[in-house]
Order: C-alpha cells, then sequence, then structure tokens
C-alpha cells in the first residue's frame, strides 16, 4: 500500500465532529468526583449509551462498562471505515494490527494463567483482523497450540521457537510478548514508509512511542532483576541513545537524568529512587507521548495525521476511563487515580 500526498476533504471534517466529542479535562475532573453507578450514567448521556444498552441486558457493573467501551471503540474504528475512501481503509486496517497485537497477548495471558474461555472472550476487542480466528485461540490446549495458530496472524511457529523455549525452562511469556511487540513495530515502521512526507509526525510519532516502550522495558526488567547484558535482546527497532545508556547505567540517580526530558515528575522520580516504583515513571512517560499525539490532530488538520492522530486519542479515552472504573471498584484514591489519567 502506497499512499498518495493528497486531502480527502469529507473524511477529515467528519473526523473533525468525532474529535469533537472527546472528553477533555473538565470531564475528566466531574468523572473523579462520581461514584461508581454515577460514572455509569454518565456515560450512558454520551456517545457510550448505545454500547451500554445493547449489553446492558446480560452484563451489569464495571464488566458491562469495559465490554461497553471495547465496544465503542471498535464501532468507531468501523465507522472510520465506512466514512473514508478505499485507501485510508487500507491505513486505518493497518493501524488495526494494534487491535490484533492487544488481543493475542490478552488470550496469551489468559492461556498461561489458565484463565476460563469465557474470561478472555469478554475482555477482547472485537476488531482488527482475527475477529474469526479468537475463538479457535481461545480455545487452544496448550501454548504451543496457540503460537501454532498465530499463523494466520502472519506469525511463523518457527520465529517463536526461542521465546517458546525460555516459556518451557522459565514459565515466563515476557520473550514472547516482546517478539510480539516487535513482530507489531516492524510492520508499523513499514505503514510510516507508505506515507507521505505530509505525515511525518505519525512518522516521528511511532518512533516516540517505541522509544517510550523500549524505556519502560528496560526498566521493568531490570526491576525484574534481569543481567542487563540480555536487555539489547528486548529491544524493539533501533535503540535510542537514552535507550542504551538506561540499559548500562547501574544508577538510579543516572536513570532519573536521563529520564527528565521525558517529563518526568518530582513525585514519580522520588518514588523511584526511595522504594524503586516505576508506576509513576510509566504514567509521565504516556502523558509526555500522548502530547505527541495532540500534534498529529492540530498542527496538520487536512492531512492523514489528524485521523491516526483521532484514533490514538479515541484508544487513550477508552483506557483512562477503564482505569477510573476499576479505581471505584476497588476504592482507590482519587489522587492516586488522577496520577494514572494521561489528559
Amino acid at each position: 500500500m502506497k499512499l498518495q500526498r493528497r486531502t480527502y476533504p469529507y473524511t477529515y471534517a467528519r473526523v473533525s465532529v468525532m474529535r469533537s466529542s472527546l472528553l477533555h479535562k473538565e470531564d475528566y475532573d466531574k468523572i473523579m468526583k462520581m461514584s461508581l453507578n454515577e460514572i455509569i450514567s454518565f456515560l450512558q448521556s454520551l456517545e457510550y449509551k448505545r454500547s451500554i444498552d445493547e449489553l446492558g441486558v446480560k452484563h451489569s457493573g464495571v464488566e458491562l462498562m469495559e465490554m461497553a467501551l471495547n465496544k465503542n471503540l471498535t464501532d468507531t474504528w468501523n465507522k472510520l471505515r465506512k466514512i473514508s475512501p478505499k485507501e485510508i481503509n487500507g491505513l486505518i486496517d493497518t493501524y488495526l494490527l494494534r487491535a490484533d497485537l492487544w488481543n493475542i497477548k490478552t488470550i496469551l495471558r489468559g492461556l498461561h494463567t489458565k484463565t476460563s474461555p469465557e474470561t478472555i472472550a469478554s475482555m477482547l476487542m472485537q476488531t482488527g483482523r482475527l475477529t474469526r480466528e479468537f475463538e479457535s485461540l481461545i480455545k487452544s490446549q496448550s501454548m504451543e497450540e496457540f503460537l501454532k495458530k498465530l499463523e494466520a496472524a502472519g506469525i511463523k511457529f518457527e520465529k517463536l521457537s526461542n521465546a517458546y523455549e525460555s516459556l518451557k525452562t522459565q514459565n515466563t511469556i515476557i520473550e514472547i510478548e516482546n517478539f510480539l511487540d516487535r513482530e507489531h513495530y516492524n510492520r508499523m515502521i513499514e505503514l510510516s514508509q507508505s506515507i507521505p512526507s505530509d505525515g511525518k509526525l505519525f512518522k516521528q510519532f511511532l518512533e516516540a512511542e517505541m522509544d517510550t516502550n523500549n524505556i519502560i522495558n528496560a526498566l521493568r526488567l531490570k526491576k525484574a532483576g534481569t543481567d542487563k547484558h540480555k536487555l539489547p535482546n528486548f529491544v524493539i527497532g533501533k535503540a535510542s541513545a537514552t535507550v542504551k545508556r538506561i540499559i548500562d547505567t547501574d544508577s538510579k540517580e543516572e536513570t532519573i537524568k536521563l529520564l527528565l526530558p521525558y517529563g518526568i515528575s518530582e513525585d514519580a522520580s522520588k518514588n523511584y529512587l526511595a522504594a524503586g516504583s516505576i508506576a509513576g515513571i510509566e504514567t509521565d512517560l504516556g502523558k509526555t507521548l500522548l502530547k505527541k499525539t495532540k500534534l498529529l490532530l492540530h498542527q496538520h488538520p487536512l492531512t492523514i495525521d489528524v485521523i491516526l492522530g483521532y484514533m490514538f486519542a479515541k484508544e487513550i479515552e477508552v483506557k483512562n476511563l477503564k482505569l477510573m472504573l476499576k479505581a471505584r471498584q476497588l476504592s482507590l484514591s482519587e489522587q492516586f487515580t488522577e496520577k494514572q489519567i494521561i489528559v
């Protein structure tokens, strides 16, 4: 697929209208003060109402809301496809490889933890290219069978052999997940090559997203005690200078200095230095990444960047709402929840 350098005014106008319904900081501030039932009622007053009403016959509470949020996201992608010309649909379909990756990793984790097929199915996003394969993947009787079925997604079992050995010998799926991440970003890099010069912001965002994920993976693996000489094997794409230095250093202070340009807050820094907690760092990295998404939405309003920017922003909104619902269900403090939200 090679996109042409041209504009699609009808599609961009429709996306602009859809973008106007995204939640703002004021909306999140309101939700933060609400009880679980009040949050559900509030979302029923928005574009989530249809999904909530359809699923409310069989489900309730947080389970209903998580499924409704997933369905709304799926409906949004389908709507984008309907209002877009064929070549942009190719772009949207390639983007939705992200959904396939998310679903594959969800099934992988479910099988690894022996979660029931019904529970795994309820957690999947009904979008992407593999929706017909979900049932077969979930019913896999072994991890080997599951990995072999991934050929439907173009992932040959032979390429997973080393990661599968790690699962058998160490009972860890981290190398399988890392392989899937690399496979996904290789395809996204191929996608970026098909975008004309006016889509350069998306290419920059993709590089920033890979860099962020590499930083998070390095911090998680170091926290888990992984030999730092093995960490380069988990890098997605080309490691930035920052990622290389984070991998090499044994100093928490040096790590924080390296992360300051990424918008790491004082609280996140203190928690990391005092207790080795990386939760705040991960949240701050996500917020910094979102700022780059805003550039996609606003800087080039008549290019494909605005479509991709909207898709990222909508995905983040759904993640935020799920987090807030879970926080209310678990009675987590407002202060803690607010720090996790990416606005």
